[in-house]
């Protein structure tokens, strides 16, 4: 090629060599301010998850809170509707009683009872013995009654 081939070849050799170099230099640099970048990037993306979490568990937390106390209401609604139950039926057996202190015999279906316990009323009634039937009858439904609200009340949770 001969010597000005020679020297442009030498020539474009040097400034190959030299941008090569330049060019290396400034990928280098780029790279490295690029992984800086992830790096920085990273760590703020990696705070920012770590705030959501916090708040998203918090969030479900109270939600949970909610729901628990729904659970509770509707619980305790069932208890007071079971308590409210059996005093209604205690204040209906009390009145019921009261009701039928009054005893009337009347004929049967054909089995005898009722016609010998007719007479045995309608011949016991000389001795005036059933006001204090009614009296004992009395007494015993009401000392039944205090017997069970002791022993309702007396119901703990936990079975203490």
């Amino acid at each position: 090629m001969g010597i000005i081939g020679d020297a442009f070849g030498k020539l474009f050799d040097f400034l190959y060599s030299l941008f090569a170099g330049l060019f290396g230099v400034i990928w280098d640099g780029l790279k490295w301010v690029g992984n800086l970048l992830k790096k920085l990037f990273q760590n703020l993306v990696d705070i920012i998850i770590g705030f959501f979490k916090v708040i998203y568990a918090l969030i479900e937390g109270l939600l949970y809170l909610l729901y628990m106390i729904g659970v509770l209401a509707v619980k305790l609604f069932l208890v007071i509707f079971e308590a409210a139950k059996v005093l209604w039926s205690l204040i209906e057996g009390f009145v019921r009683t009261l009701g039928s202190l009054k005893y009337s015999p009347r004929s049967g279906g054909g089995h005898g009872y009722s016609e010998i316990l007719g007479k045995l009323f309608s011949n016991l009634k000389v001795l005036q013995i059933d006001s204090i039937a009614y009296i004992l009858l009395f007494m015993l439904w009401f000392i039944t009654a205090v017997a069970a609200i002791k022993l309702i009340s007396s119901i703990r949770v936990g079975g203490d």
